[in-house]
């Protein structure tokens, strides 16, 4: 492997974050962004270009000038000034391993503390709000029926969205068992098992569009959709129901609030966190309990609001020579 830096990150996006070190997509996504933040940065900083790039321009001081411009100058958040951090820290875990000169460079962005983030707000939809958000799409077009059946999919099997992504026709099962094999975070498996109306509504889905195998999910030109897809149609209906439903407007919807969504809901339906855990995947209870935030105010509300409705009713590949100019946007392609 070619150890100058870019042939080192062609390496470190090509074949170690998904083989070697297992991060997920969206990791990779979020790292390599970071890393190219900085590239870029570099360039119109120090006039840098990325084929000169080596371990001296990984200074401490620059690291630090780095994240107080982005933070400054960009206007980013403190969680993802963090984020850019260990972005650059565990590229430079990787680059230490393969080239020994990186490892002080790797000990000095170590030393960089993260700042205190204020704790983002949990959200979740209340049954209300994802009702609005379904009956906002108009079944009767191909589009909106595609869409339908997707933010259904999306919310009653709670999946990550690259996990909804990467499905496939030949990941669900029909007959005796009816479910879905998810491949998720840390590259593992785990079956989800469908309801009866999700069920049907998938059969009809796949008679309507002639489905066989494949992508479960397409964008209109036919391929594989992409979680910037899946982002702007929810944003969309999410608009629409906002007419219907005004709570919407303090939300954020995304893919990952259906997620939290449904999880909450099995919550507040009678579900046990074991069960919740093996649900959305989590290692450990204590991530789950984290995750669905059960402490929080609007947790309280939605408990007592749902306590008074039951008392009413009573992957090693080959990589290609550094000496590519455009670099940066071949790679970027990869992580998409």
């Amino acid at each position: 492997m070619n150890k100058t830096f870019p042939g080192m990150l062609e390496h470190y996006v090509v074949s170690y974050v998904k083989g070697e070190a297992g991060m997920s997509s969206e990791t990779l996504r979020a790292y390599y962004s970071a890393i190219e933040q900085y590239v870029v940065w570099l360039k119109e900083t120090r006039s840098i270009g990325i084929e000169d790039i080596d371990v001296t321009h990984f200074s401490k001081e620059n690291m630090k000038s780095f994240l107080s411009y982005i933070e400054i100058e960009r206007r980013v958040s403190v969680a993802t000034r963090n984020l850019r951090r260990a972005a650059l820290v565990a590229f430079l875990a990787f680059a230490s391993e393969v080239n020994p000169l990186y490892a002080n460079a790797y000990i000095d962005a170590k030393k960089i503390k993260n700042k205190n983030a204020t704790k983002p707000k949990k959200h979740f939809l209340t049954i209300e709000e994802y009702q609005a958000l379904l009956e906002s799409i108009d079944i009767s077009t191909k589009a909106g029926f595609k869409h339908y059946i997707l933010i259904h999919v999306m919310y009653d099997t709670a999946a990550r969205v690259d996990e909804t992504v990467r499905m496939n026709m030949e990941d669900f099962s029909f007959g005796k068992e009816n479910s879905v094999v998810i491949f998720g975070k840390g590259s593992k498996y785990r079956r989800i098992y469908l309801t009866k109306h999700t069920v049907k509504l998938i059969k009809e889905y796949i008679q309507k569009f002639n489905l066989e195998n494949g992508a479960m999910f397409k964008n209109r030109c036919g391929n594989r959709i992409s979680d910037s897809g899946i982002d702007y149609i929810l944003k969309k209906y999410a608009e629409t129901a906002l007419e219907k439903q005004k709570t919407l407007e303090s939300k954020k919807v995304s893919p990952h609030i259906l997620r939290r969504s449904k999880a909450t809901h099995m919550l507040l339906n009678g579900a046990s966190l074991p069960v919740i855990q093996r649900f959305l995947g989590h290692e450990s209870i204590q991530t789950t309990e984290a995750y669905l935030d059960t402490g929080s105010e609007a947790m309280s509300i939605a408990v007592e609001e749902a306590g008074k409705l039951i008392f009413k009713d009573a992957p090693e590949e080959t990589v290609s020579s550094w000496k590519d100019p455009d670099i940066l946007r071949r790679l970027k392609g990869m992580v998409k």
